[in-house]
């Protein structure tokens, strides 16, 4: 294996932090404690990540400390090779030439003139002079003992200069060791902090906000109060404020622009990740409270439209599953209790209209004489309308409705058009399932009928005729059970209705008056429309409008929704009579009245989800509007203005509209309208002294 590239003196001053005049081994101190500091950071990493970074960094750190380590151990040599040089032969290891050359020899006393003979002694006495010298020449005892006195005084002075040189040596050695540790351990913390700055840096610059901190953490115990841990600490704190502002600007407007659009489980999921990393943000936890009431709202008007969908066509067990399934969901939910109540009252409301069919089915019965009776036939029509499903009923009609002339198309006329032309008041036209050619008029009292719940359809060009056309002499007309349908759209100024009565007198039952250009039910020059059970849907003008002197609506259990103009409108002279209907999200208002006419009532409707107003009663001679629930609604609830102030306006609920509940024009009183309840409204509950522009 390879090993690395020994690192220079100036790689590792730059790896070190240093400027190149600086001397990096008087800092070797502070180079080691950063050393053991970075390898504490390796060993209490957080995370793999960020251990590898410390990990690298301090790799780096030991290469350029090994170049450091070498220049000092260069410069000790240096040092020590210069003092050792003061001691001779301890560098060379060659002998040293001195004054005298028999310095390192064993001395010899010098001789001295020969006395006269000494007595004779023991000998035991003489023998430690003859051991004294070198040599076996004999010495006097005397001499032994007077004459090294000054060769002893001579070597202990050479033994005081060694010995002193040693110690200064020794000390000057030592005080360059203390210092040189010394100078270690401030070489190994200015390292240390070098290199954690750099790794703070980066920490900051990958937004490794937490590292960072605990990387600026450690210089500050290293050097308090360092400048460089102030300037760091408030470059994070900057730098997290920039990311939350950018985090947090980014989801809530994902979660703003997915609330304005409905989808509200994107909004949810957005303010969701907000609210997760940063809790307190005030404004989406707002948001997250508007989300959660229009789910609320939206989950509302879901089970309601289903389950009062399921009570329409009468089927109880659907309804009461839906009503289980809104409880499961909105636990404690007044609405759970209010449509409780719709199944049940809707349940003896069956029973009531199966007894009153019975009744009606039973005088008829009475009245019977194989001949036709129209009072027997208008019975059983009324009984067939709310007993549509009871066998014996719809045979005892059938065998009535017989007394009269029966054209049945196709079997007996290829097309209604032929079926048409030869009726007469009181003849009886049944057409059978499939689509049928429109543009037809009728000016006879004719009984039409279809095979119900949308198997029969009249359809007709929508820049053509409208699909039928009632003149004056279809007075007492019946429809039931037919589709009103117009093909495409026509933009022009004058627009053609599915269905127009022109002074005729028409009653529809189950009806549906479908994707008109123009109306899709108009009642013009005194004609009076009837319509139970019908539905008005998706027609470019109004649901079902009248208008003109004596032109009348009455319609009940009806719905208009999804109108490019109101649901139901009333002007110019016009009147209506509309109860137990639906209006809901007709691009204007769900119910406008704007005519001096007499016997206007609105009454018990369920008006909800328009883009204008739910009600306006712009104008009205006299009437009732009462028990109407008007909720959800975009810009208010009921706006009143001072033309309509004798209409009777009581007992109605506006609630939870975008705009303001109740909305009177300058000049009403609200004493007046105080048996109203108003609550819950976005835009106030009660505003008073409006003044409006136009109609509305």
């Amino acid at each position: 294996m390879l090993h690395e590239r020994r690192m220079t003196l100036e790689e590792a001053k730059s790896v070190l932090g240093l400027g190149a005049e600086e001397d990096p081994v008087t800092r070797m101190g502070e180079f080691a404690e950063a050393r053991e500091r970075l390898a504490d950071l390796v060993r209490n990493a957080p995370n793999e990540t960020i251990a590898t970074r410390y990990q690298e960094g301090l790799q780096e750190f030991d290469r350029a400390m090994a170049a450091v380590r070498e220049e000092a151990e260069r410069r000790r040599q240096e040092k020590v090779a210069a003092m050792m040089a003061l001691v001779p032969g301890s560098v060379t290891g060659k002998s040293v030439s001195t004054k005298r050359e028999d310095f390192h020899s064993t001395p010899v006393p010098p001789k001295k003139p020969v006395a006269d003979p000494a007595p004779p002694q023991a000998e035991s006495e003489v023998a430690p002079a003859v051991q004294a010298g070198p040599s076996d020449t004999p010495v006097d005892p005397e001499e032994e003992y007077n004459e090294p006195e000054p060769e002893s005084t001579g070597l202990g002075l050479r033994v005081a200069l060694y010995l002193m040189l040693f110690l200064v040596i020794g000390g000057a050695g030592g005080g360059w060791l203390y210092f040189h540790i010394q100078a270690e351990k401030d070489v190994r913390r200015q390292m240390e902090m070098a290199n954690l700055e750099r790794l703070a840096a980066k920490l900051v610059d990958g937004r490794s906000w937490k590292e960072a901190k605990e990387a600026y953490l450690q210089i500050e115990k290293l050097s308090p109060g360092s400048e460089v841990v102030l300037t760091g600490l408030r470059s994070i704190e900057f730098g997290m404020r920039e990311e939350q502002e950018q985090f947090v600007g980014y989801w809530s407007g994902e979660a703003l622009a997915a609330f304005e659009a409905d989808r509200l489980d994107d909004a949810a999921a957005a303010a969701e990740k907000v609210l997760k990393k940063y809790p307190n943000e005030s404004e989406v936890l707002e948001l997250r409270d508007k989300i959660e009431s229009a789910r609320v709202s939206q989950v509302r008007t879901q089970w309601t439209e289903a389950i009062r969908a399921a009570v329409e066509i009468r089927n109880w067990e659907q309804a009461e599953s839906g009503l289980s399934a809104l409880a499961g969901e909105l636990p404690g939910d007044e609405l759970i209790r209010t449509l409780g109540k719709e199944i049940a009252a809707a349940k003896e409301k069956q029973q009531q209209e199966f007894g009153r069919a019975r009744e009606l089915a039973g005088a008829a019965k009475l009245r019977d004489q194989g001949a036709f009776d129209a009072q027997a036939l208008e019975w059983m029509r009324e009984a067939i309308a709310l007993a549509p499903h009871d066998e014996e009923i719809r045979a005892l009609y059938e065998k009535i409705a017989s007394y009269t002339r029966t054209l049945r198309v196709p079997e007996d006329m290829a097309t209604l058009k032929e079926a048409l032309q030869g009726a007469r008041d009181r003849d009886r036209v049944v057409l059978g399932e499939g689509v049928f050619e429109g543009g037809l008029a009728i000016n006879v009292a004719v009984q039409l009928e279809g095979a119900g719940e949308g198997k029969t359809v009249l359809e007709a060009e929508a820049g053509e005729a409208p699909v039928i056309t009632f003149g004056p002499g279809a007075k007492k007309a019946t429809v039931s059970g037919v589709v009103f349908h117009k093909k495409g759209f026509d933009p022009a100024e004058t627009r053609y209705p599915a269905v127009q009565l022109r002074g005729a007198e028409v009653s529809f039952a189950d009806c549906v008056f479908l994707e008109a250009s123009g109306h899709g039910l108009e009642v013009i020059e005194s004609g009076v429309a009837d319509a139970l059970r019908c539905e008005f849907k998706g027609n470019g003008w109004d649901g079902a409008a009248a208008h003109g002197k004596d032109s009348r609506l009455v319609i009940r259990e009806s719905r208009s929704t999804e109108n490019y103009g109101h649901g139901f409108e009333v002007w110019d002279g016009g009147s209506a009579s509309i109860s137990e209907c639906v209006a809901k999200g007709n691009s204007r208002a769900g119910i406008l009245i704007d005519s001096a006419a007499e016997g206007i009532d609105l009454l018990a409707n369920e008006v909800m989800g328009n883009r204008e107003y739910g009600i306006v009663l712009a104008a009205g001679a006299s009437g009732r509007v009462r028990g109407n629930s008007v909720y959800a609604n975009k810009i208010g609830g009921m706006a009143v203005r001072f033309s309509a102030i004798s209409m009777v306006v009581e007992k109605n609920r506006m609630e939870k509209n975008d705009g303001p509940g109740l909305i009177l024009e300058q000049g009403l009183r609200e004493d007046i309208y105080s048996d109203n309840v108003v609550r819950l409204n976005d835009g106030g509950n009660l505003v008073a002294g409006a003044q409006f522009e136009g109609n509305e």
